[in-house]
């Protein structure tokens, strides 16, 4: 026991104690007086309490002491400063030594994770930096949203950006609420309306909310997270869940009542398609570590083998709610491709891999409120209750990374103690109304977009160019693949051509990744949907992503297509200002500026044709970054 933690003897993990320190020495001194077993009379740690709670630190190279107390079942405590573990989230903004003095290194925001004897406490760090001159400016506030947001800005001393433009709003909005940038009629509307910015953009918001648009966008998103996938429903199977999906988004389903009839599914996946979420999540351990990570935002998988090393998970915890999904079977149903999901209670029950034993189900926190011999319905009704705290935050947290480019926890479907909210006054907030709103998903939606800080520019000033966290600015962020293919479309006027579907279909309204295109879809990082984590879906751009716009077969043919935008314009005898507005129009929702308008009509002028003249544009203004990212 230490002639290989000191290196001694050989020894792959390396040297973890230092011959003579006071770990040695208490291991030493246990050993000397006979290695006795206490462990039925030790006190197990209640909780950490670690001093300060929070710390700022008011420039880099300054220091700060943590105390870390032990608080045992019997009242006692104990100072554990040296034995416990320390590790900062960000390593370059603040680091902190085994004795738990912590160094800010630069401006910024850190976590502490403090570890012992299986107990954790996480504490916050601010390094604050030179913010001389700095004096917050009176800001307009739209709802709660905005107060939460403005209390930590002024916190971390930082100004918001200014309001987006309403070119930037308009399509802004459509590509977040429908999954598609406004028609050049559309975006001329909203833009001609004289009523108040902000009167209109609210109208706005309420009419996209209502749109079949709205429940294309939305239904693909759920599709993605519950892997609808042919591979896994099959054919006829993909489709059915996908309507199922559309129907629930079409209804404004309750969001507890809409994961309660995935969780709670019975019978045919024909007859009744909810109950193809265990056609992907077939055996009880894909089903554990899935639900968690879709509706907790916790990934269980990483205590399926062991105690979770940094969090407060359970390998017992695994396998105990893991009991819940082991009576859920599936079989082959009497038609074609159609599967049936029953609960059988005489299967081989969940056994625990290092005892053994039988593992009976009970969940990770809270209590069962109601004991029935239907193991689907009690986990579903403790999952989506209103006294699970983690539900409807985890909820809410991932709708609002769709739509301001980061969670108030990220990653959203990893939420951990040692990863906690940048602002967990707005996330309780946002909680709190999902739950008072009976879990009304447009209702949130809506107050998100109405927020000031949703409709913020992403050009920032002096005070907040620095930040990528504290949602002081909007972020650029590149169009999803499927995104990106129907904004071609409907900039070129030119529809993708896909097998298997509707000639109609855009690209949004696909089943899944086997619909076969031009390899434009893939290429841009649309999912294969064998996976319930949002990493799966990838919007990094690439030199391969650049030269398929220049020179792809997908630009290039919807450039030319003899029914599309540019040959509707010139057989309708437009000149060519007319023309350029439109297609700026198509491309980036507002009118070109003066010198836009100059370059584009001379180039137009002085082309072999016009039609080749705004075929040359339009491939200029894809190409653009303005194209490729929601701004």
């Amino acid at each position: 026991m230490l002639l290989k933690p000191t290196s001694e003897v050989p020894h792959k993990g390396g040297q973890v104690i230092v011959p003579g320190s006071r770990d040695y020495q208490l291991i030493h001194q246990w050993i000397a007086e006979g290695a006795v077993p206490d462990v039925e009379t030790t006190q197990r740690v209640e909780r950490l309490e670690v001093l300060p709670d929070s710390a700022e630190l008011a420039m880099p190279g300054m220091k700060q002491q943590f105390i870390v107390i032990a608080h045992y079942p019997d009242g006692t405590t104990r100072d554990v400063t040296r034995e416990a573990k320390f590790t900062s989230s960000l390593n370059d903004v603040a680091k902190i030594t085994d004795d738990g003095v912590v160094t800010a290194e630069r401006r910024g925001e850190t976590a502490i994770l403090t570890r012992y004897e299986g107990a954790y406490s996480t504490n916050g760090i601010i390094v604050m930096g030179d913010r001389s001159g700095y004096k917050w400016v009176e800001t307009p506030e739209y709802n709660y949203i905005d107060t939460h947001v403005h209390n930590k800005l002024k916190r971390m001393k930082l100004l918001p950006s200014h309001l987006c433009t309403d070119e930037e709003f308009v399509r802004r909005i459509y590509f977040d609420l429908t999954g598609l940038p406004p028609t050049p009629e559309q975006a001329r509307s909203f833009l001609a309306d004289t009523t108040t910015s902000k009167t209109k953009r609210e109208k706005l918001i309420d009419a996209l909310l209502e749109t079949p648009e709205f429940i294309d966008h939305w239904t693909h998103k759920w599709a993605d997270l519950l892997q609808s996938n042919r591979k896994f429903l099959g054919e006829r199977g993909v489709w059915l869940f996908q309507q199922w999906i559309y129907q629930a988004i079409a209804q404004n389903r309750p969001y507890d009542q809409f994961v309660r009839d995935l969780i709670t599914a019975t019978g045919s996946t024909y007859a009744n398609p909810a109950a193809s979420y265990f056609r992907v999540s077939r055996e009880y351990t894909a089903a554990v570590e899935n639900t968690t990570q879709l509706f907790l935002g916790v990934r269980f998988s990483c205590n399926k083998c062991h105690d979770h090393p940094f969090e407060k998970w359970t390998q017992n915890q695994y396998y105990e709610l893991g009991a819940f999904f082991a009576d859920v079977n599936v079989k082959q149903g009497p038609l074609p491709g159609d599967e049936i999901v029953y609960a059988s209670y005489t299967e081989t029950p969940v056994k625990h891999p290092r005892t053994l034993a039988v593992v009976e189900p009970s969940v990770p926190f809270g209590e069962i409120a109601v004991e029935t011999d239907n193991k689907q319905h009690m986990l579903a009704t403790w999952l989506t209750s209103k006294e699970n705290p983690m539900f409807a935050r985890a909820g809410v947290n991932r709708l609002w990374s769709y739509f301001m480019g980061r969670g108030i926890i990220e990653p959203v479907d990893d939420i951990r103690t040692s990863n906690p909210p940048i602002n967990p006054e707005l996330l309780d907030a946002l909680t709190k109304d999902f739950l008072d709103s009976g879990f009304d998903m447009k209702h949130i939606m809506k107050t998100m977009v109405h927020s000031r800080t949703y409709q913020q520019s992403i050009k920032t000033n002096a005070w907040n160019k620095s930040d990528t966290i504290n949602f002081s600015h909007a972020v650029a962020r590149r169009l999803t693949a499927e995104q990106l293919l129907d904004a071609i479309g409907i900039a070129t006027g030119s529809r993708p051509r896909f097998q298997e579907v509707p000639k109609h279909f855009r690209a949004v309204q696909l089943p899944d990744s086997k619909v076969k295109d031009d390899g434009f879809l893939k290429l841009f990082g649309r999912p294969e949907r064998e996976s319930s984590c949002e990493c799966e879906r990838t919007t990094e751009v690439s030199l391969a992503h650049a030269m398929n716009l220049i020179n792809g077969p997908t630009v290039a043919e919807a450039l030319i297509d003899p029914k599309g935008r540019i040959t509707r314009l010139i057989k309708a005898n437009q000149d060519d200002r007319v023309l350029v507005e439109e297609l700026y129009l198509a491309t980036f929702s507002r009118l070109p500026e003066k010198n836009e308008y100059a370059v584009a009509v001379e180039h137009i002028a002085n082309a072999e044709s016009k039609e080749e003249g705004a075929q040359d544009l339009l491939w200029a203004l894809i190409n653009s970054p303005a194209f490729l990212f929601n701004r």
